[in-house]
């Protein structure tokens, strides 16, 4: 019989397991409770708090997730009477026990936290719910089991949305060839949506219970696990994977020698894009790890504090949030946040796409609210394309740096223009060297996906309008432009688009969009522009 996973380790178990479980759970508990002194003694010496009791109350909280502004917290509570499970008695009171239900509360201004509230939604079941992510805009929550509408729930990952206040039923995430031969399984998603986490027992795993990767793929199915290898898997367990918004730094927990206590909290940090090179993992030492089970860490957006779950005498398990020395963080990532919106200002549900401009690389993407308005978590350190499209409207694009770090306040605005006869669009994240009209490798992932939209509609026929700034004499900036336009349009040929549907126009600097006495409107003025000459509606 396959078991479903809780937020507990161990988690629930059936026939003769149960006992063997049973055993080592009491051991766990009573190396917990032996080491409340030494715990007591690392909170005086740590910034660590407790949630408060908004969240934290005489049931257990365990499995938390930060939403990645760090203001929402989903989290798993345990024995609730307002939980979904089979009523028992408890003290005297109601209470549902073997029952996790997931919870969720918002902070407050003052950093304090709201009362926790029940989500009354299908994916609280008669059985152990918990969550292991959030998309950027709090607006997507993933899950751990797969939920029928026959009310079965059976082992996997799955998703829902909230839209027009309520939360849509949870859809299935298809991994390729999942299975696990254990009765407990955890997971991380990443900040981008795109990569999940998966403690599992396979074929090849190396220990008792390895870490495991699963990618997002254009057919929205996810990849069969890889093992991460042996740099960070070990021959006992690894379990508990949380993986920072830097996509790049796992903690995890496991039982493997030399830790403080059973289970220590170790880090580990990605060396290339295979997923199986990593550096060596660290323990995070005996400030933060215990004599009893260290599972669970949770690392906020910031990461410069972690949020997990410990015994708070007399009343169970409670979340506290810890704080991190500077070598245990993750890279720095940030929260960018905009809005697409068509001509007249109003907001344009759209897909937004975010791609790595040095590589091409396709790292997130996410869908608009109904207004518009879009947020994704993006590592700092590099140069990123933003790309939004729209049945109807032509795609636009714009380009963020983030090698420096990030202090625009305002959102970023993408303006679609409506698919018809003269719409322009500015084609943004092309990039030239001064005075040059060879294109960078930086433009290509623009021009890729502009071909590919193109392709879609063979009935456009289209010019390329090259535009410079008035630097320098007329005559040249007329040639620059030119040049610059057929350069785009060889490209678009070459990659598949008839030659007779594009014509390349330059025209120096006589259509200024910006004043050219600034050189923010200068830069506005260099420019290739498409536009839609005419639509064969055949």
């Amino acid at each position: 019989m396959r078991v479903l996973q809780g937020c507990r380790l161990p988690h629930l178990f059936f026939g003769r397991q149960r006992e063997e479980n049973f055993r080592y759970y009491y051991y766990m508990r009573r190396a917990v409770a032996l080491s409340l002194l030494l715990v007591t003694v690392v909170l005086a010496e740590l910034k660590i708090t407790s949630l408060g009791n908004g969240i934290n109350s005489r049931y257990d909280e365990l499995a938390p997730v930060l939403a990645p502004d760090g203001n929402t917290i989903y989290f798993c509570r345990e024995g609730h009477p307002d939980n979904v499970g089979v009523a028992t008695i408890v003290d005297g009171a109601s209470a549902l026990r073997d029952d996790q239900d997931i919870w969720v509360s918002r902070k407050r201004p003052d950093g304090t936290w709201t009362d926790a509230e029940h989500i009354k939604a299908a994916f609280n079941s008669k059985t152990y719910d918990f969550p292991i992510g959030t998309s950027a805009d709090g607006k997507t929550l993933y899950i751990g089991n797969v939920y029928g509408k026959d009310g079965t729930v059976s082992p996997g990952v799955s998703k829902t949305r909230f839209a027009k206040g309520k939360w849509s039923f949870p859809e299935p995430l298809r991994i390729v060839n999942f299975y696990n031969e254990a009765n407990l399984v955890n997971y991380s998603l990443s900040a981008d949506e795109r990569t999940l986490i998966l403690n599992l027992q396979r074929k090849d795993t190396i220990g008792k219970m390895d870490l495991y990767v699963s990618f997002l793929q254009p057919d929205d199915s996810w990849s069969e696990p890889l093992n991460l290898g042996n740099e960070i898997n070990s021959a006992f367990m690894e379990v508990t994977p949380f993986l920072a918004a830097d996509n790049k730094t796992i903690y995890f927990a496991s039982n493997r020698p030399g830790g403080v206590g059973q289970f220590d909290m170790y880090m580990s940090r990605r060396q290339d894009n295979t997923w199986t090179h990593w550096t060596e993992p660290i323990n995070l030492g005996p400030k933060i790890n215990t004599a009893g089970n260290d599972i669970n860490y949770v690392i906020a957006p910031t990461g410069d504090y972690a949020i997990f779950a410990s015994d708070t005498p007399g009343k169970g398990k409670d979340l506290y949030q810890i704080s991190l020395p500077e070598e245990l963080r993750p890279e720095k990532s940030i929260i960018v946040y905009g809005r697409v919106k068509n001509k007249d200002g109003s907001g344009v549900q759209s897909r937004v796409v975010f791609e790595r401009l040095s590589d091409g690389a396709l790292l997130a993407r996410t869908e608009t609210t109904e207004e518009g308005e879009f947020k994704m978590h993006l590592p700092i350190g590099e140069v990123y394309g933003i790309h939004a499209e729209s049945g109807g409207y032509l795609p636009q694009s714009t380009t963020i740096n983030l090698k420096d770090g990030f202090t625009k306040d305002t959102p970023l605005e993408l303006t679609m223009m409506q698919l018809k006869e003269g719409a322009k669009m500015p084609i943004n994240n092309l990039f030239f060297k001064k005075g040059s009209y060879q294109l960078s490798k930086e433009s290509y992932a623009e021009l890729n996906r502009l071909t590919k939209i193109l392709k879609s509609r063979p009935g456009l026929k289209i010019e390329i309008g090259g535009h410079t700034d008035n630097t320098g004499d007329s005559k040249s900036n007329m040639e620059l432009s030119k040049n610059r336009a057929r350069a785009v349009m060889d490209y678009l040929i070459e990659k598949g688009l008839p030659r007779s549907g594009i014509k390349a126009v330059g025209y120096g600097d006589a259509k200024p969009v910006a004043s050219n006495n600034t050189a923010a409107g200068k830069k506005q003025n260099r420019r290739v522009e498409l536009t839609i000459l005419s639509i064969d509606k055949k």
